[in-house]
This record gives C-alpha cells, sequence and structure tokens, in this order.
C-alpha cells in the first residue's frame, strides 16, 4: 500500500503553508496617537515660573566674574569670559521691569543664549530643571498674572494638571530693539 501523497509538487506544499501562515498571522503592530515632545528649560523670573524652548538655551552656568561697562544701562551688568569669548551678561528682571527683585545669590542663573550674530548671558533668578511636554498640551490661554512687561516675549504656554507655564521667546527678546540698545 502506498502513502497518497496531498500534494502533487514541493511548491504546492510552499503555496498551501504561506496561505495558512498569512491566514492566521497577527497584523504588524501600528503606532497609534503618535505624539511630538516639546522639551524646554524651567526657569523663574520676577517671582515666577517660565519655560525657554531647550533650542533657545545654549547652556546654563553659575554667574561668572562679570566686569562692568561705563555708559551702559543699568540692565547691562557687564561682560564675563566665557571660554574665551566676551558674553554680554543681562539681568533680565531689570530690563523688563527696571529693577531686580532680589539681589545676586547663589541661587541665580545665566541663561545663555545664541541667535545669528547675538550671544547673551541672561540672569534669572533660578533654574528649575529641564521640562518635556507634548506638544498637544500647549494651550492658547496665558496664565492670568501675565503682565504687559513680560507679554510681548510669550506667545503660547503649556498646561499641564490645571497650571499654565507660559513659553518665553528668547528670539523675540533678542530681536527687540529696546533690547539690542544698551548704551545711555
Amino acid at each position: 500500500m502506498s502513502a497518497v501523497a496531498p500534494f502533487n509538487s514541493p511548491y504546492e506544499m510552499l503555496v498551501q503553508m504561506d496561505r495558512k501562515c498569512r491566514s492566521q498571522a497577527a497584523g504588524l503592530p501600528i503606532m497609534e496617537d503618535a505624539r511630538e515632545e516639546w522639551t524646554g528649560v524651567q526657569f523663574v523670573l520676577h517671582g515666577r515660573e517660565l519655560l525657554a524652548s531647550m533650542g533657545d538655551v545654549t547652556e546654563i552656568v553659575s554667574l561668572p566674574a562679570v566686569t562692568k561697562i561705563p555708559g551702559v544701562k543699568p540692565w547691562v551688568l557687564g561682560m564675563a569670559n566665557m571660554r574665551g569669548m566676551l558674553l554680554p551678561v543681562i539681568d533680565l528682571e531689570r530690563f523688563l521691569y527696571g529693577e531686580s527683585t532680589r539681589a545676586m545669590d547663589t541661587q541665580r542663573r545665566l541663561l545663555v543664549v545664541e541667535f545669528d550674530d547675538v550671544f547673551a548671558g541672561l540672569v534669572v533668578e533660578n533654574v528649575i530643571g529641564m521640562r518635556h511636554y507634548w506638544v498637544d498640551e500647549k494651550a492658547a490661554e496665558l496664565p492670568s498674572w501675565l503682565d504687559n512687561k513680560m507679554s510681548p516675549y510669550v506667545d503660547y504656554s503649556f498646561e499641564r494638571s490645571g497650571l499654565h507655564i507660559p513659553v518665553f521667546n528668547m528670539a523675540t527678546l533678542v530681536a527687540d530693539e529696546a533690547f539690542m540698545d544698551v548704551s545711555t
């Protein structure tokens, strides 16, 4: 007695196996709800928490030694040497509000920004750290505490758990004629 082969050829056997595998195979995973992430630096200015885009801040350092410059506005603290490059040091709070609410202390930090040919260090009260938000957490409304001194530099905020933190636009700041006019 001879066994009857269910397939006439090896090719037919492979075709049948392929059909069976495809009918029982699970589909490839589908990426659902792909979310874009935004990363920034959270800092304190005038007693308020703000964000700056990570792409706007070159580095964050402790306040370096500053050499005073005669004939400049009071918010220009002077020049600092950052690894051989001269860095103008600006008291951001004094630029915006005409005064600093806190004396220079160990919590103050320098946000170094660089746009085109503008290279500057902005003194802020404190740097809290890096923050990550989903782009869909961007809120159109701004916090009610945002005043007319700071609002020209804020386009939007991020909202999480009912807390709105505005994003300070460094590019708008360095493009401001008042910021670039440092001489008295």
